[in-house]
C-alpha cells in the first residue's frame, strides 16, 4: 500500500536572521515596520517580530527590506498587458519599489485604473516623481471603457478570461531595485572625514560593499546601497549617514595615509599624513595602549 506524505503546514510569514538589525548592537533600519500598513512589525528586541495575525499579506515589507529577510511571503500577482498593467480588482495597491520593479523588468509604461481609484493615482505619481529623476519614462492612467468585469463571477459562470492578458509577478526587494536599476543610486551616503577616524567598522559590516577602505583610498559606491543602516548603526563617531535618494550615482574616493602610531607602532590610514596616534590610542586619551 502507498503511503502519501502529509503536506507541511505552510509557515506563517516571518523575520529571519538575515535581517541586518542582528547582525550590530545599535542597527536602526525599521524598513519593513514603515511599509507595513497594520503595523505589525515591531521593534522592541534586537530582531524585529512579524505579528503573523496582523499580516495581510500585502508584500509590501518584501520590497522595502534591503536584506531579503522577510520569510513565508510571496509578491501579490498582479494583470497585465503588453505594457499595461491593470488595477481593477486588485486588493492592495503597490509600492513604488514594486511600480519599479514592473517598469525595469516588464516595460510597464501605464495602468488601466478605474475612475476614482484615487489610491492607485497616488502610487502613480509617487512612481513618476522618481522616474523623473532618474531620468526615466513616466507612466500614464488611462481608464478602460465600460464597466468593471467581475472576474469571480466570470469564472463561476465558465466564460473565458481575455487571453490577450498575463498574470505574474516581479522580484522584491531593496537588492532587486538595485539590480534593476545598475547606475542609480537610491541612498545618498554621506560621510563626515572631520568625524572619521578610519577604523573600518563600516566598511567591514556593509553587505553590500558599499563602502570600502584600501591602504589609498577610502571609497563610497551609493549605487551598491540598500539602506539597511548598517554602516549607521556601528559607527561611534557618527560619521556615516544615509538617506533615501534617487539619481544617478557618482562614486566618492577619499584619499588616505598610511602612517605608524608612535604610541602603540601599530599601522594604520589617515586622512591627514600628520596624525600620528591610531584610532584606538585616540581613544585611550591617558597612554593606556602605550607600549612598555
Amino acid at each position: 500500500m502507498r503511503i502519501l506524505p502529509f503536506p507541511s503546514p505552510l509557515m506563517p510569514p516571518g523575520i529571519s536572521g538575515r535581517c541586518i538589525r542582528t547582525k550590530t548592537q545599535h542597527g536602526g533600519c525599521t524598513a519593513c515596520g514603515t511599509a507595513c500598513p497594520t503595523n505589525g512589525i515591531t521593534f522592541a528586541a534586537r530582531q524585529p517580530v512579524l505579528e503573523a495575525e496582523k499580516c495581510l499579506k500585502c508584500g509590501d515589507c518584501l520590497f522595502t527590506c534591503p536584506a531579503d529577510a522577510i520569510d513565508s511571503l510571496s509578491p501579490i500577482e498582479r494583470i497585465y498587458q503588453g505594457n499595461t498593467l491593470f488595477g481593477q480588482g486588485n486588493r492592495f495597491v503597490p509600492s513604488v519599489n514594486e511600480l519599479l520593479m514592473w517598469h525595469a523588468l516588464r516595460g510597464i509604461r501605464q495602468v488601466s485604473l478605474d475612475h476614482g481609484n484615487t489610491a492607485w493615482q497616488s502610487a502613480v505619481v509617487a512612481l513618476n516623481c522618481v522616474l523623473s529623476r532618474i531620468g526615466e519614462p513616466i507612466w500614464q492612467i488611462v481608464h478602460p471603457d465600460g464597466e468593471q468585469v467581475d472576474h469571480h463571477r466570470r469564472r463561476w459562470l465558465g466564460r473565458p478570461f481575455n487571453h490577450d492578458r498575463s498574470s505574474g509577478t516581479v522580484p522584491a526587494g531593496q537588492r532587486a531595485v538595485r539590480d534593476a536599476f545598475p547606475g542609480i543610486s537610491w541612498f545618498q551616503v554621506s560621510l563626515d572625514p572631520a568625524a572619521c577616524v578610519l577604523c573600518g567598522a563600516c566598511t567591514r559590516l556593509c553587505p553590500e560593499q558599499a563602502i570600502t577602505l584600501t591602504g589609498d583610498d577610502l571609497q563610497i559606491d551609493p549605487a551598491r546601497c540598500t539602506g539597511c543602516l548598517a554602516c549607521e548603526g556601528v559607527c561611534f563617531p557618527r560619521a556615516v549617514h544615509v538617506k533615501p535618494w534617487a539619481a544617478p550615482a557618482r562614486l566618492r574616493r577619499l584619499p588616505v595615509t598610511r602612517c605608524h602610531c608612535r604610541n602603540c607602532r601599530t599601522p594604520f590610514v589617515s586622512f591627514s599624513a600628520d596624525e600620528t596616534l591610531c584610532p584606538l590610542c585616540r581613544r585611550h586619551t591617558h597612554g593606556m595602549r602605550a607600549l612598555t
